[in-house]
């Protein structure tokens, strides 16, 4: 996954040219913004498959298999609470941009900004460049007031990544099959066991999520992962 420098430069370099698109060729900015956020769907798309590979690749026959998860899923009464606080937290983030979209625009436009055109005004002469800063500060201000609460709500959920809970699953030595996609081992993994709550988690700093594998052989389960190499994570 990228850096947090490598995620503050992407920022910065887009604030730039949002700025710079929206002084120079303000009738195309809603263009280049639908633009932008395709590429960023994308790539966003590409990093969360990050570790899979295609079933087709998948060789010789499973080590562990489990049609149905959902049979000992039903026994962990724990879970819904995750989940519950989980979808929580993901309708804050996916809802909070659009109030602060909605908010921000007219704050800023109204009492920020005359402060900071006539401020550069007194400096730079070029109208272009006064708008370039005018519309900087403006995303600048936006961007902050989005990632701000964003970053808290992470801060409060880092020690809890989302969970994937893959409805059927089958064990190999190079990976694990889960819903028709090949999730590839690497020396980062590691399981946890819980018995008493019918699943073995698999976790990696590498994935933004924690695959959690509902069965009711958990013991049979667990070995099978030892066998294939991967080791038990330390608390």
């Amino acid at each position: 996954m990228p850096s947090k420098l490598v995620n503050t430069l992407i920022q910065i370099v887009s604030l730039v040219l949002f700025a710079l698109v929206s002084a120079i060729a303000p009738e195309y900015t809603w263009l280049f913004f639908i633009l932008y956020f395709i590429i960023i769907m994308a790539v966003m798309t590409k990093m969360s498959m990050k570790g899979f590979k295609r079933a087709d690749s998948v060789k010789g026959s499973p080590l562990f298999k489990e049609d149905n998860t959902t049979i000992a899923m039903s026994s962990d009464t724990l879970v819904l609470q995750e989940v519950k606080e989980q979808f929580k937290a993901v309708m804050l983030m996916m809802f909070l941009p659009f109030v602060i979209i909605f908010l921000v625009p007219p704050i800023y436009w109204t009492y920020i900004n005359p402060i900071v055109d006539s401020a550069t005004r007194q400096v730079f002469e070029n109208e272009v460049l006064v708008r370039f800063i005018g519309f900087l500060a403006f995303y600048s201000i936006l961007v902050l007031t989005i990632q701000i609460p964003r970053l808290l709500l992470m801060r409060g959920l880092k020690s809890k990544k989302q969970l994937y809970t893959p409805r059927s699953f089958a064990l190999y030595r190079e990976g694990l099959l889960m819903d028709g996609r090949l999730l590839a081992f690497d020396k980062d993994m590691c399981y946890k066991v819980d018995s008493k709550r019918k699943f073995v988690q698999i976790e990696s700093p590498q994935l933004p999520y924690n695959v959690r594998l509902y069965t009711l052989e958990v013991s049979k389960l667990a070995d099978r992962i030892r066998e294939v190499g991967l080791h038990e994570c330390r608390e």
